[in-house]
């Protein structure tokens, strides 16, 4: 249950820094909800998600039969064409070590509505995670 409120509360913390005061803020390609579809191996009836909104962003994998949140983080992005660094403010302790307070550089493509993004983490564990636009 805790686990539960706390990616509810963290959810609602990202969405209130990612509010701008004007309509001229420069929108990302990267801004939106997106789905991972491959990459990341889940267990089985889970789902990721990250919202990049703002120069911020969030990830959640949660258990869908269940409901309740296997790991999450967050923080803020920087996106400069194809270089695309994420940095880790927060995260679960099931994925923290070595990636909380630490840039996260990737090479980025977006393709209409799925964008890749691959490198290796701060902690030394290469990544390659294709995402799908949810909306």
């Amino acid at each position: 249950m805790k686990k539960g409120v706390f990616a509810i509360a963290l959810t609602a913390v990202f969405l209130a820094l990612s509010q701008t005061n004007g309509s001229d803020a420069k929108k990302s390609p990267l801004d939106g909800t997106w789905e991972l579809i491959s990459g990341q191996q889940l267990p089985k009836g889970a789902r990721d998600i990250k919202i990049i909104s703002g120069g911020h962003f969030i990830f959640v994998a949660y258990d869908t039969e269940k409901g309740k949140p296997l790991y999450t983080g967050g923080g803020t992005y920087v996106l400069n064409g194809s270089s695309y660094s994420e940095h880790i403010d927060f995260a679960s302790d099931e994925i923290s070590t070595g990636l909380v307070g630490k840039d996260q550089p990737f090479t980025v493509k977006v393709d209409g509505d799925t964008f890749t993004q691959t490198g290796t983490l701060s902690n030394g564990k290469g990544l390659s995670e294709t995402w799908k636009r949810v909306n």
